[in-house]
């Protein structure tokens, strides 16, 4: 990334943590001229891309010029091009300086018969929603010729030849270049009664493989959101997307076994992170395991969600008094300035959204639901109504489940339930269940335990999500 480019962005890069809750006020385009930048001349695609791609990408780039002659000619001649134009221009709108915006403007209502202001993100949602709009040819290189004005490393991400698996005029800028939020690799474990940095109250993802218990405290991955470690023999990916609330814990091996390291794309869709593999860079769908851009998207990669517990640190300690937890490290935060303290980073970030088409009323945009997606059917269940309920039965891509809701530490767990029903004896906590039959079940981490022994019922993968972050990826989503 540019030293200029850099030092326009003193607040962003001092936390490093906002790569989706740092939306630039003005656009980034408004903050830089071709003066200002070097990188934001013109034709710096080789020869070659260059000679292949359509005419009027180099007339969209002229419209981003500083020089008034060459936009109006060129607004001139996109007025009768191709609708699909309207997708690079609003692309080329975020990026253009001030003096540009009145010919792109002008351009985008000539196309579209829209008159929808001066503001990107109505733009950017407006061509979102289109669905009937086609991506115009050479569009991936185009994308990647624009995002390599923040970072070159974009340029070789979405080069001519990538698979793309998304809707990539979906795809934007989330405030930094590749890696630029520093993940957590491998980090030191401590016994939980090392833990003099953690209060009762904290919460923490609690995860449990191969017989081992290991908790990573909430108020750290806020900031850096993505972690890679190995638990119970097993490597793990913790990607925790801040903007839709979405904490998701995902097996990192390839096919062949071989363990996967992740990082932060510094790219969103539907407001959604993008991570990266750092073996082939492809992109990967923070809440779906997707691989959805590069040589993993080409192969049809996709990571398998595991289980994990959103719950509070007090909780967890009793449930595995041998856990161990991740301990932070305060260099890291002193580097970054970043305050590990509950709460701090949401405070950060506070009022940052991104554009997102696609919404639904069922639901108040922010509102805190438990997820599920199980055989292809996906399931909202608002955490109000589970604090409620408490026990819920219920069946989902045709398999049976009850869904639990811990309301002393805000821990929800679902389970495959076969055809048993339960109720729960005795008060909160909640430790076990009981069937009908008068058997009696533990809620472990891995499953349903009968007392006495015997085969578990499976624990099944889901996540706390904010309402519209879930909607904008599954728009057939039952609500309960």
């Amino acid at each position: 990334m540019p030293t200029n480019l850099l030092a326009r962005l003193p607040a962003l890069l001092a936390l490093l943590a906002l790569s989706a809750s740092a939306h630039l006020p003005a656009q980034f385009g408004e903050q830089l001229t071709e003066e200002d930048d070097p990188t934001l001349r013109l034709g710096d695609l080789p020869t070659a891309e260059r000679a292949a791609e359509p005419a009027f990408y180099d007339r969209v780039r002229r419209l981003m010029s500083g020089k008034p002659k060459a936009r109006k000619r060129a607004a001139r001649a996109l007025a009768r091009a191709d609708e699909s134009v309207l997708i690079p221009l609003v692309d080329a709108y975020f990026f253009s300086p001030n003096e540009a915006r009145p010919e792109l403007k002008q351009a985008l209502e000539d196309l579209s018969g829209m008159q929808l202001g001066s503001r990107y993100r109505d733009w950017f949602e407006y061509v979102g929603s289109r669905e009937d709009l086609d991506t115009p040819p050479g569009y991936t290189a185009w994308k990647g010729e624009l995002f390599s004005r923040i970072d070159p490393a974009y340029r070789r991400i979405l080069s001519p030849e990538t698979t793309v698996r998304l809707r990539l005029r979906e795809v934007q800028w989330g405030g930094v270049p590749l890696d630029g939020i520093p993940t957590i690799d491998d980090p030191e474990a401590v016994p939980a009664g090392d833990a003099r940095f953690m209060r009762d109250t904290d919460t923490v993802f609690g995860v449990t493989l191969g017989g081992e218990h290991r908790a990573y405290p909430v108020k750290v991955l806020s900031w850096h959101e993505l972690l890679n470690d190995t638990v119970g023999g097993r490597p793990i990916a913790l990607s925790f997307c801040t903007l839709c609330g979405s904490g998701i814990l995902y097996l990192a091996e390839d096919t062949s076994g071989s363990r996967m390291l992740f990082g932060t794309s510094g790219l969103l869709y539907r407001s959604n992170k993008l991570m990266f593999d750092h073996a082939t860079r492809s992109l990967w769908s923070n809440l779906t395991g997707e691989a959805v851009v590069g040589e993993r998207a080409a192969e049809g990669a996709r990571l398998e969600m595991l289980p994990m517990t959103l719950t509070r640190w007090d909780a967890w300690r009793q449930r595995h008094p041998d856990t161990t937890i991740m301990r932070p490290d305060p260099a890291a935060a002193q580097r970054s300035g970043y305050r590990y303290i509950e709460g701090a980073a949401d405070e950060a970030r506070a009022g940052v959204e991104f554009p997102v088409w696609r919404r639904s009323d069922a639901l108040e945009r922010n509102e805190r639901i438990y997820a599920l997606q199980i055989h292809g059917e996906a399931k909202a269940y608002p955490l109000d109504k589970l604090r409620e309920e408490i026990l819920i039965h219920d069946t989902l891509g045709g398999l049976p489940i009850v869904i639990i809701f811990d309301s002393a530490s805000g821990a929800v767990r679902a389970y495959e339930r076969g055809d048993r029903r339960f109720r729960i004896p005795g008060i909160a906590p909640v430790r076990q269940l009981r069937a009908e039959d008068g058997t009696v079940w533990r809620l472990a981490e891995e499953g349903l335990a009968p007392a006495g022994g015997g085969d578990l019922l499976p624990r099944v993968p889901g996540h706390v999500a904010f309402w519209f972050g879930w909607y904008a990826f599954y728009p057939e989503t039952g609500v309960y």
